[in-house]
């Protein structure tokens, strides 16, 4: 996907526009909702009012983020003049606060760093050079002169940090270094977001490795386990679509260059995370099978039991796990 560079209709849209909704995808990361709220924040501060919201609300490991707690899980009874859709490459995930802000007939903004965006809103603003949304949103306020409050920086600072891995993956460089700079000299405390976020897990995740790590399969340079809805509760887990980190973890051993964790879903379709060391490209193969995402963090979500669509993806990852020499 090319670039998307709408900046100027975006500032037509946004500029007259006094009730904005602000919607990200479903069961949201630290860039979805810190690119969400931040950017919430910031234009309540000069004076919109702004409603936001995604299926389910904010998870509990975000809620330190501070106007979090403002986001909501529907958009019953709302009224608004523009919809904006942050850290969504495809109108399907948005869920169900989508298909509702849909029917609002109102125009849409779309600010995302996903190659595999498909440009589904009116305006759209996507590069994948962006290491995350919150780079996207903070360029956006910049380029609009909109300075970040403390809380706004709070929160695009999360997205940065946890969509870089703690500044790890290969597409930051000197100058992510300096927007992290920026939101620090506005008043993000750095700290308190690695604590919360990278530095940090539920003591049920820890439970719920303990009882898939006895099943984690390795060949030909692929990691990947199933993570079963027995597993998460018998270990009293109760995050429908995450996994702790443990796809992360999986991904530290020396010989793996791409891991999976596959996770059962109430609705009993397959939930895939899928992440791949440096030089390795994961998110053509979540594409390919309707999900999307970035090179080395990319996702999907399948019909099928656990085996079979264990079937279908290995061959695809273990592909792309042998195209290339890992960076060393």
């Amino acid at each position: 996907m090319t670039v998307m560079n709408d900046w100027v209709p975006a500032k037509e849209l946004l500029t007259p526009a006094q009730r904005v909704i602000i919607l990200t995808h479903i069961s949201p990361d630290g860039d979805a909702i810190g690119s969400m709220v931040g950017l919430g924040n910031a234009l309540m501060s000069i004076g919109k009012q702004v409603i936001m919201a995604v299926d389910g609300g904010t998870p509990s490991n975000l809620r330190f983020l501070p106007g979090s707690s403002e986001v909501h899980s529907n958009l019953d009874g709302v009224t608004a003049d523009l919809v904006i859709v942050v850290d969504c490459g495809d109108e399907k995930r948005i869920g169900k606060v989508g298909e509702a802000a849909r029917l609002l007939n109102l125009k849409w903004i779309n600010l995302d760093h996903h190659a595999t965006n498909t440009g589904f809103a009116d305006v759209n603003i996507m590069d994948p050079a962006f290491v995350s949304a919150s780079e996207c949103v903070l360029r956006l306020l910049r380029w609009l002169g909109i300075d970040p409050t403390v809380d706004a920086a709070q929160c695009l600072l999360c997205g940065l940090v946890t969509d870089t891995l703690g500044f790890r993956i290969s597409a930051v460089n000197a100058e992510t270094f300096g927007l992290a700079q920026q939101l620090m000299a506005a008043g993000a405390n750095l700290t308190m977001i690695v604590q919360n976020t990278i530095a940090r897990m539920p003591t049920s995740a820890l439970r719920l490795w303990g009882q898939v790590m006895p099943t984690v399969q390795i060949k030909d340079h692929v990691a990947w386990v199933h993570l079963t809805l027995a597993a998460k509760k018998a270990a009293n887990y109760s995050d429908e679509s995450g996994d702790g980190g443990l796809v992360s973890f999986l991904l530290q051993a020396d010989d793996v260059n791409v891991s999976c964790v596959m996770k059962e879903q109430e609705s009993g379709k397959i939930e895939l995370s899928i992440r791949s060391k440096p030089s390795f490209d994961v998110s053509t193969v979540a594409f390919s099978l309707g999900g999307g995402g970035h090179k080395q963090a990319a996702g999907a979500t399948l019909e099928g039991t656990l085996d079979e669509v264990e079937a279908r993806v290995i061959p695809l990852l273990v592909a792309v796990a042998n195209s290339t020499s890992p960076i060393t």
